[in-house]
C-alpha cells in the first residue's frame, strides 16, 4: 500500500470526521439559542451523521483475465505479505465483489447464494436483508484462514443449461460458449451473484469502499450494477491487456458500462511484464508500451494522461519482497499517485464544497439573527439608560407606544397564521404528487402495460411512460413551490418593512437533477433496446430484470425528489415561524419588563443590569459562532 495513498485517505477521513465534528458544535449552538430553531438543528445532525458514513469509492471493471483482482491487491493489500483476493489463474473472483468496513459488524465474508437472481428484489434490496445471506467470518489476526476463506469467491457450481439460459448466466447461442456445455445437459456458473467482504483495513476503515466487477456478463446480467452502483462511484478504473490493447468485448465494455457513467475514469494497460524481452533493451520496450498506451487512448477516445501503464502482479511481488527496482519497473507508482493526488482529493472537495455550501448558508442566518438580537437588546439598553431617573408618565409613555406595535405586529402575525395554514395545506397537495402511494400507482401501470409484450420495443414503451409520468408530477411539484415561494416572500417582506425582521430569502425547490436522472434512464433502456445482443430476441427474463433495475433506480429518484421537496418545505416556512414568534417573544419581554419597572421602580436598574449580561452572553455567543465557522473553513 502507497505512503502517499494511505496518507491522502487518512487525511480525507480526518478532514471528513473533523467537519462533522464542528457540523454537530453548531448543531449545539444553535440548540442553545433557546431552541428557537429546531430544524435547522435537527439537519445538521443528518449532515454530520453522514458525513461520518461518507465512503469514497472506486470500481474496478474489466473482462476476465486482465488482471484486475491482482492489481486491487498490489494497490492495497501488498502489506499482508500475500494476495488477500483470490486471483491464481482461473481462481479468481466470479462475482460483483464489494470491499469495506463496518465497525458494528465483525468482519466477515457475505455472500448472496446466485438462485436469488429468481426473484424480484433488488441487490440494494437485499442487502437490507442478512438472512438471505451466506456469512463466513474473518479472522485478521490469521492471514491463512483468511485467504482460504475468500476463496469461496472463486466457487462456481452446476446448473442445467435451462435454467442458465433463464437467469441470463450463459448464452446457448454463442458459439464461443457451446463448449461449456457438458454431457449431462449442465453449464458452470457462479456460485454467487453478489459477494461483501468487511475487513478491518486501514484505507477501508478510513472511508474507502473498493468494488470488483467482473467480466462483460456480470455486468450485463446485473442491470443494477450498470444503472446505479457504477454510476454512484467516485471513480472507475478499467483494465485492459498490454498484449492485446483495446479488444472488441473491452469496447463492449467501456462504451455500455464506464464511459458514459462514470464520475472519473482511467484505463489501465496491465501486464506490461509481458512485453519485457531480455533481448531488447529497455529503451524499446518502453517505447512498445508507450504505442499501446497511445493507441488506446485514441481508441477510447481518453487523454493519454488517462491511461496507464503497470504489471500487477509484479508489482505486489515487488512490495512483498521490498524490491525498489521491480516496483519501479511495474509502473504502480504513477497509478497510485493518481489515486492519492486526484481521485481522493477530487472527492474531497466535491463532498466539501457541497457540504460547506449549505452549512455556510446556515452560518450567515445565524450572523444575521444574533446581530438583530445584539441590536434589539442594545436598543432597549439604550432606552431604559434614558429613563432612568425620569418619571412614571414618561416610562407609561413608552409603554403604551410599545404596546400598540405589539398589537399590530401580533395582528401581522395572526394574518400569516392563515397565509402559513393555505401554504401548509398546499404543501400536502404537493408532497401527494410525489407520495409512494403515487410512484407505486405509476409503476403498476408501466408493469402492466409490459405484461403482454417483455420485448425490447415494450420495454423501450414502458419506461418512457414512466419517466414522462414521474417527470410531470415533478414538474408540477417544482411549479406549486414557486408558487408557495412567492407568497411567502411577499409575507415576510411586510414584516422585514413594518417591524424591521432581518431579510429573509429561502431557496426555490430544484427537482431538475432529479428529471435528469430520469431521462437519462430512459436513455440508458434506448441504448440496451438498440444493442444487436437484445434487438432481436424476445429475452423475456433479461427484460423482466432490466425493468426491474430501472423501476428500483427510478424509485430511487422520485423518493429522493420527495425528500427533497420535504426538506425544502421545512426551510421556507418553518424558520419564518421560527423569527416571527422569536420577535413576538423579544416584544412580549419589553412589555413586561416595563410593566415591573412600572410597578417598582427600583427594578429599572436591575432590568438594565439583566440587558448588559445578555449583551455579554450574545457577544460570547458571537466569538463561538465564529470559532465554529473558522473550523468548517478548515
Amino acid at each position: 500500500m502507497s505512503i502517499h495513498l494511505e496518507k491522502e485517505v487518512a487525511d480525507y477521513s480526518e478532514r471528513r470526521l473533523k467537519l462533522a465534528t464542528a457540523i454537530t458544535e453548531y448543531a449545539d449552538w444553535l440548540d442553545r439559542q433557546h431552541g428557537i430553531d429546531v430544524e435547522r438543528t435537527l439537519r445538521l445532525a443528518d449532515t454530520a451523521a453522514s458525513l461520518r458514513q461518507d465512503r469514497l469509492v472506486v470500481a474496478f471493471v474489466a473482462e476476465f483475465s486482465r488482471g484486475k483482482t491482482e492489481l486491487i491487491n498490489a494497490l492495497f493489500f501488498a502489506d499482508h505479505g500475500q494476495r488477500l483476493l483470490p486471483s491464481d489463474v482461473g481462481r479468481t473472483t466470479m462475482c460483483p465483489t464489494e470491499l469495506g468496513f463496518d465497525p458494528d459488524e465483525t468482519p466477515s465474508l457475505c455472500l448472496l447464494p446466485i438462485e436469488t437472481r429468481r426473484r424480484e428484489e433488488s441487490l440494494a434490496r437485499l442487502k437490507r436483508m442478512p438472512i438471505e445471506w451466506c456469512r463466513v467470518p474473518l479472522d485478521p489476526e490469521d492471514p491463512r484462514q483468511l485467504q482460504e476463506s475468500l476463496k469461496k469467491l472463486t466457487e462456481t457450481r452446476p446448473m442445467p443449461a435451462v435454467e442458465a439460459i433463464e437467469l441470463g448466466l450463459w448464452q446457448g447461442e454463442d458459439d464461443n460458449a457451446r463448449h461449456a456445455l457438458r454431457p449431462d445437459g449442465t453449464v458452470e456458473v457462479p456460485a454467487w451473484r453478489y459477494a461483501m467482504v468487511n475487513y478491518p483495513h486501514p484505507l477501508l476503515q478510513a472511508g474507502l469502499t473498493i468494488l470488483d466487477t467482473p467480466g462483460l456478463n456480470a455486468l450485463g446480467i446485473e442491470p443494477e450494477l450498470t444503472l446505479s452502483v457504477i454510476p454512484s462511484a467516485h471513480a472507475v478504473v478499467f483494465l485492459l491487456g498490454t498484449d492485446t490493447g483495446v479488444t472488441r468485448s473491452d469496447l463492449e465494455i467501456w462504451q455500455k458500462h464506464v464511459h458514459r457513467h462514470a464520475n472519473y475514469h482511467v484505463a489501465v494497460l496491465n501486464k506490461i511484464d509481458m512485453l519485457w524481452d531480455e533481448l531488447r533493451n529497455d529503451a524499446e520496450v518502453r517505447a512498445t508500451i508507450e504505442r499501446q498506451a497511445e493507441e488506446t487512448a485514441r481508441v477510447l477516445k481518453l487523454p493519454r494522461a488517462s491511461v496507464f501503464s503497470v504489471s500487477a502482479q509484479k508489482a505486489l511481488a515487488a512490495k512483498v519482497r521490498g524490491d525498489e527496482a521491480l516496483r519501479l519497473r511495474s509502473g504502480i507508482d504513477a497509478l497510485e499517485y493518481l489515486l492519492a493526488h486526484q481521485i481522493v482529493p477530487a472527492r474531497r472537495d466535491m463532498l466539501f464544497h457541497s457540504i460547506g455550501r449549505d452549512v455556510n448558508a446556515m452560518i450567515e442566518e445565524s450572523r444575521i439573527d444574533l446581530s438583530a438580537r445584539l441590536k434589539r437588546t442594545s436598543d432597549e439598553l439604550i432606552q431604559l439608560t434614558q429613563l432612568s431617573g425620569k418619571n412614571r408618565e414618561l416610562i407609561e409613555q413608552t409603554r403604551a407606544e410599545l404596546l400598540r406595535e405589539k398589537e399590530a405586529y401580533d395582528a401581522a402575525a395572526q394574518q400569516f397564521r392563515v397565509t402559513r395554514k393555505n401554504l401548509h395545506a398546499r404543501g400536502k397537495e404537493l408532497l401527494g404528487e410525489l407520495s409512494e402511494e403515487t410512484l407505486d400507482a405509476i409503476l403498476n401501470d408501466g408493469r402492466t402495460s409490459m405484461e403482454g409484450s417483455w420485448t425490447t420495443h415494450g420495454l423501450t414503451h414502458g419506461i418512457r411512460t414512466l419517466s414522462a409520468q414521474m417527470s410531470a408530477r415533478l414538474h408540477y411539484a417544482s411549479a406549486q413551490a414557486n408558487q408557495m415561494l412567492d407568497v411567502l416572500e411577499q409575507a415576510y417582506a411586510h414584516f422585514h418593512r413594518q417591524h424591521r425582521l432581518p431579510k429573509m430569502q429561502a431557496p426555490r425547490l430544484d427537482l431538475g437533477a432529479y428529471r435528469n436522472r430520469l431521462e437519462a434512464l430512459a436513455v440508458e433502456t434506448e441504448a440496451f433496446c438498440r444493442d444487436p445482443a437484445n434487438l432481436m430476441l424476445e429475452k423475456r427474463f433479461m427484460i423482466r430484470r432490466f425493468y426491474a433495475g430501472l423501476a428500483e433506480e427510478a424509485r430511487k429518484t422520485f423518493l429522493l425528489a420527495r425528500t427533497e421537496a420535504e426538506r425544502w418545505l421545512r426551510i421556507a416556512l418553518d424558520p419564518v415561524m421560527t423569527r416571527i414568534r422569536e420577535h413576538k417573544h423579544y416584544l412580549d419581554t419589553r412589555l413586561s419588563a416595563l410593566q415591573r419597572i412600572l410597578e417598582n421602580m427600583g427594578t429599572l436598574h436591575n432590568r438594565m443590569a439583566q440587558l448588559k449580561q445578555q449583551i455579554e452572553r450574545l457577544r460570547r455567543d458571537k466569538v463561538e459562532l465564529e470559532r465554529i465557522a473558522g473550523a468548517l473553513a478548515a
